[in-house]
């Protein structure tokens, strides 16, 4: 180990090294030594405590003088002497400087630094911020080390019973009691165990080996048994509504929102997972398509039946008729009032919009893609009769792609479920977007063939017609 006598003329002379480092100890004070590395010069001490070779941290070069870093290393190496480790002492300062702080951390303040983090899906995003601020919104600026056990019993109860209910699109006539109390007992579980994810990243210490007792934990305790036993949602469309609801959806103005609900039942994918496909994305050649962004982090790959790969290719090919379409009618507007002619140039713009987004399904908002359809949606109810969420659409493909009697293997790789661990068996199954083709095509046909269901006519009643004067009488 080289030794030379530790000056700030001696450590200006030292060169940084191009890889890894170099420990240089003073030939006066044993244990005193600069460290240089590619970048910096650091002051150290270093001596054996307990029989362990201690080293600890002074000061960089630029922050400190070679006289005082050497003053400094006389108080360190005295104290080693008699048993003290420096680097457990600077621990403890930084882990009472740490619980300091966190006892000033705001709920506010963790949710930032869990939503933060990275790694976190836009929708997870939006649906956590969205809950805190629902349901939460008077504890964001308490320190969140002061929510309690009670208090979080008392605001689940309050979710469930509505009293903190959120506002939603209203169906006239379309919820009974029981599914608005279900959705009620759902945002309450769902806001506790968002609740209970960002207590644990804030506070949950790993290395000092004490458990946190984190305060939603008493929704799961043996006394309380608290979280409520929400029914998974089954509904779907019924295949003497299809026909209705198909005809409601091809009836639709709203010619985006019109392909993207016929491309969410023919697919049964997730409402998501559809909005953000692109044009990129999809290959005509292969007759198939990917979507990136799923639920599971996979990517999906699904091939276009015949049905499917003409709605796209109508609807790129749709794109630009209908940017023609906008400028013709933009240059018949020249006699036209100033309104008219606004909603010409709004028809346009939308037009050229669409043509130059890459999504499939294009829509207004910042993200881009097709969001919100609510209004559609109550259109083909009032329409129809046909009451329906995007996912009824993946529901109802699911359902029947399992009449058709296909293996369930092959409905997991449609829907793009994982297999389970313990299944042996389907770790063995690769179902390639070709395997899948055949049985894609057949559940295109039946819903085709079921979307064109008519109602049996009922006979019609004979009526004996009398006429005048009783001749109709025997």
């Amino acid at each position: 180990m080289p030794v030379l006598h530790i000056t700030k003329t001696e450590v200006d002379k030292l060169e940084y090294v191009a890889q890894g480092r170099i420990d240089y100890f003073d030939d006066r004070l044993k244990g005193f030594g600069v460290r240089v590395s590619a970048k910096q010069k650091t002051y150290f001490a270093m001596r054996r405590v307990d029989g362990q070779l201690v080293r600890t941290r002074i000061d960089t070069a630029d922050k400190i003088t070679a006289t005082e870093a050497r003053r400094k290393a006389e108080r360190l190496l005295a104290d080693m002497g008699q048993g003290q480790n420096p680097n457990e002492a600077k621990r403890e300062a930084r882990k009472r400087a740490a619980e300091e702080r966190k006892k000033g951390l705001t709920l506010q303040e963790a949710l930032d630094q869990y939503l933060n983090k990275g790694k976190l899906k836009p929708r997870t995003l939006t649906t956590c911020r969205g809950l805190f601020q629902l349901y939460l919104s008077d504890w964001l600026e308490r320190p969140a080390q002061e929510i309690t056990r009670d208090m979080v019993r008392s605001r689940h109860r309050e979710i469930a019973a509505g009293q903190r209910q959120r506002q939603r699109f209203s169906r006239k006539g379309s919820d009974p009691p029981e599914a608005i109390e279900q959705r009620r007992e759902a945002a309450a579980d769902n806001c506790m165990r968002a609740l209970r994810t960002v207590l644990n990243y804030c506070f949950e210490d790993e290395e000092s080996g004490t458990p946190y007792l984190n305060p939603v934990n008493v929704l799961s305790s043996k006394r309380q048994k608290a979280w409520f036993k929400v029914d998974r949602r089954r509904t779907l469309i019924k295949n003497s509504d299809l026909p209705a609801w198909y005809r409601g959806v091809m009836g639709l103005e709203h010619t985006v929102a019109r392909d993207y609900f016929i491309f969410l039942l023919f697919t049964g994918l997730r409402r998501r997972e559809a909005a953000t496909l692109q044009w990129r994305q999809v290959d005509f050649n292969e007759r198939c398509f990917t979507v990136v962004d799923t639920k599971n982090g996979d990517p999906h790959t699904l091939p276009l039946s015949d049905h499917l790969w003409k709605l796209l290719y109508d609807r790129k090919e749709g794109l630009a008729a209908e940017l023609a379409a906008a400028k013709s009618a933009l240059l018949s507007t020249k006699k036209r009032t100033q309104k008219q002619r606004q909603a010409a140039a709004n028809r346009l713009a939308l037009a050229e919009s669409r043509l130059e987004s890459p999504y499939v399904f294009p829509g207004e908002t910042k993200a881009g893609c097709i969001e919100n359809v609510k209004r559609p949606i109550e259109q083909i109810r009032v329409t129809t009769g046909v009451t329906f969420s995007p996912h009824d659409l993946r529901r109802t493909f699911a359902t029947v792609a399992e009449s058709l009697d296909l293996s369930g293997y092959t409905i997991k790789a449609l829907l793009n479920h994982r297999q389970q661990l313990s299944d042996v068996t389907g770790g063995y199954i690769i179902l390639g977007v070709d395997r899948l083709r055949a049985p894609m095509q057949r559940i295109t046909d039946t819903l085709l063939e079921r979307t064109k269901l008519t109602t049996k006519p009922q006979p019609a009643k004979v009526v004996p017609l009398r006429s005048a004067g009783g001749a109709g009488k025997k």
